[in-house]
């Protein structure tokens, strides 16, 4: 009996194959059976709480612009549960992330020791986003103490996307840059 190695990567077809079935899914039960979309909601959020980066991935996705008269959107529990997904590896979460990533992006390619992350970590012009972008999930999850069980656990509050958030998110970035380019490198 071999012991249970988290993949890396979600493979981004893989991580669209399976975010899509949930969307549906939960579409579905907002169409037809409203009252039930809570419970299957609440589904997604004890799988997120046990690490599933694609139940992270749909719990932002409804978070960002919420359900009307079901879930209020919350731009910061968006971008939280998306940065989980991201520190998890999945790549589709990791795509919508790059709004927020891109001025990282460019600081870490312009570091100093850039070749040298290239080659520990196997870096190539395919991979190059899902590679530093998990690794600025990572950082930030730690750092601002994101965690999947609390997270679950907070009420479903009105925040809807606000410049503050946005800013206060890329702020963490600046200050955690350092600690990005440490992981990397």
């Amino acid at each position: 009996m071999g012991v249970f190695k988290r993949p890396p990567y979600i493979e981004y077809e893989d991580a669209l194959e399976g975010f899509t079935k949930a969307r549906k899914y939960l579409n579905d039960k907002i169409s037809n059976s409203p009252s039930d979309f809570h419970w299957a909601f609440n589904d997604y959020k004890i799988d997120a709480k046990k690490g599933d980066p694609i139940a992270m991935d749909v719990l932002a996705y409804y978070y960002k612009t919420g359900v009307p008269n079901l879930l209020p959107e919350n731009y910061q529990r968006f971008l939280a549960w998306e940065l989980l997904a991201g520190a998890r590896g999945n790549q589709l979460a990791i795509e919508k992330l790059q709004f927020l990533f891109n001025f990282a992006f460019d600081q870490i390619m312009s570091a100093d020791n850039y070749e040298d992350i290239v080659y520990k970590n196997d870096i190539d012009e395919y991979n190059v986003i899902y590679v530093l972008g998990k690794a600025i999930c990572k950082v930030l999850v730690q750092q601002i103490g994101i965690y999947p069980l609390e997270l679950s656990q907070e009420n479903d509050d009105y925040k809807p996307f606000n410049q503050d958030i946005y800013n206060s998110f890329r702020r963490d970035i600046e200050q955690y840059m350092p600690k990005i380019i440490q992981l990397l490198s």
